[in-house]
This record gives structure tokens, sequence and C-alpha cells, in this order.
């Protein structure tokens, strides 16, 4: 089983307009409301592909019952510490005539401490059942940037493998704690190290300089440019496949879920970076916040091309 960890799940309000224009009166060409999340999209993705998935983090008493209800359609098992305050908005306005996404995320309702060390026993108690853990996206507001580092120390001590897909501060503190795999993007990367990477062997080398601080597994997407995996070993790099995107959000989220089924079928990098590819691109020929089907993702598999980087 992989438990997928939400600890700022949100309501996504995707407007299509045919144009956006700032400062300006804007119709809209059509709209829709999802309560979403990255550990969310990952479960459903994970769900979609026949993968066994639970979900857990941090919701909220207000409003939080849209998300238990989401979750209870889909017939995904979840178990979420919950908190004062109400599910964030996000707005996503879609510019139809530029094929691209503003975004306006809202930070969330602060959390208490005693609702997080709530959320850490479910966490621990849902390692000793399951294979893989993947901990994704924002963090809820008063966590702490170090949070996702105790979620991979509480759960050190089950044979778990752990997947980080975050940013900044909550990244770099988490690698330490030796997670087994981390997904940034290339600005990511380069943003945590500091320095723009100058071709795919660099990128491979950035990637090891995070297997050096404590990652076993690092994979690298770089949106249209495709995505690069290494380990201490080798590494891959797959172009994207030629596909006509119709959006973006949850494409990262597909990926993870690609990955994990990889590791769930106990594949080695190559695969994984295989998987999340076609995943990725499944997800991509969607509209809107729509994700990966299975459909898609096998179709797409048998095209995803890989080359050894070192």
């Amino acid at each position: 089983m992989v438990t997928t960890v939400t600890l700022n799940p949100c309501i996504d309000w995707t407007v299509s307009l045919p144009t956006l224009s700032l400062g300006a009166l804007n119709l809209a060409h059509s709209e829709r409301i999802d309560v979403s999340g990255k550990g969310i999209n990952v479960a459903e993705v994970l769900k979609e592909l026949s993968c066994g998935v639970c979900c857990t983090g941090v919701s909220f008493n207000d409003n939080g019952a849209l998300l238990g209800s989401k979750l209870d359609g889909l017939g995904i098992p979840h178990d979420f510490a919950m908190a004062e305050g109400r599910l964030r908005t996000n707005i996503k306005a879609m510019d139809l005539s530029h094929n691209r996404m503003t975004e306006i995320n809202s930070l969330g309702y602060p959390v208490e401490s005693a609702v997080l060390e709530i959320f850490l026993d479910k966490l621990e108690a849902l390692a000793a059942k399951s294979s893989i853990i993947t901990m994704s996206g924002r963090i809820t507001n008063g966590a702490g940037e170090d949070i996702y580092r105790r979620c991979i120390e509480r759960v050190s001590g089950f044979p778990v493998k752990t997947i980080l897909d975050a940013e900044k501060a909550p990244l770099t503190l988490a690698i330490p704690a030796k997670p087994y795999l981390v997904k940034p993007n290339l600005y990511e990367l380069q943003t945590a190290l500091a320095r723009t990477a100058a071709g795919e062997a660099d990128i491979a080398a950035m990637a090891r300089e995070f297997i050096n601080r404590g990652a076993s597994v690092v994979c690298v997407s770089m949106g249209e440019d495709g995505a690069l995996i290494a380990d201490s070993h080798s590494a891959f790099y797959a172009p994207a496949l030629p596909v006509v995107p119709k959006g973006f959000q949850g494409s990262g989220d597909s990926m993870v879920a690609g990955i994990c089924k990889a590791i769930l079928e106990d594949r080695g990098i190559e695969d994984m970076l295989r998987f999340g590819i076609a995943a990725a691109s499944a997800s991509i020929i969607r509209e809107g916040t729509l994700l990966c089907r299975m459909k898609d993702y096998e179709s797409f598999l048998p095209m995803v091309k890989t080359k050894l980087i070192a």
C-alpha cells in the first residue's frame, strides 16, 4: 500500500478564459471546482493505476467533509488530523489563447502543534502497513519548514520507502533524513544548489549532490524537456512525449504515482522514469485539473524512450 501525505489540501477553482486581460473585465468560458492537493492527486492516480492507497495529512473542520466525500467517492481510505478552519481556495485562470495558466494560491488556516502531533501519530501507524509514503506540496500554515524531515524521521524505523516532492527549505531540510526518492523540478534543483545546470550530465551531477546529502534516488522533472533520474550508480534521461497539452495541473503528481507503481512492481530506476513519464503525459493531455487515466498511461508507456547518461 502507498500512503500519501497532504498537509494543506485545497479547493481548486479553475476558470477557463478566451484570453486573460489584466486590469479588465474577463468573461469565463467555463469553470470547475475540485477538492484537491498534491497528495490527493497522487492518491487519485494510484487508484486509477490499480495500486492500493490511503490518504493522510491535515484537514479542516468547517468544510473538510468535502475532501472526505471526494475520497469516499473514489474508494480511497483516509485518516486526517482535523484542525480548526477551512480548506483554502486556489484560483486557476486558464488563458486559452496562449495555453497558459495563472494561479493565485492561498496560504490556508494556521494549524496548532497538537494537531500536527496527531497527524504524526497517524502517519506512524500507517507506516507499519505501507510500502511507500509520499509527501507532496505546500506545508500547512504553522507546521514549520522541517515538517517533512520530521515525517521521514518518524517512520524511519519501518521498512517503508519515502518519496518527497517539495521545494525550498522543506526539501533541503528533509534530505539529510534520508528519503528514498526526491522529485524536484529543474528550477527547484537549481535553486537549492544555487547554480544553473549546463546539460544532462550536469543535471545528473547536481542530482547526485542530493544523493550525497542523503537521498537514494533523485528524479528531476523538466517539463517539455523531459525528465532525468539518478542514483549513486547510474542516471537515465527521457524526453517528453510529443503530446498536445491541455492542462498542466497534476502532471508532477501523476509522475510521482507512476514512480510509485514502478517501485511496487520492484522495478529499477529506468522503469521508474518510464512509468513516471507515461503517467505525467496521460495527465497533460486532459483539460484543467483532470488527471491520468489507465488507458492513456498504458498507451504512452511503450512510447517512452530512455538513454543512459552516466
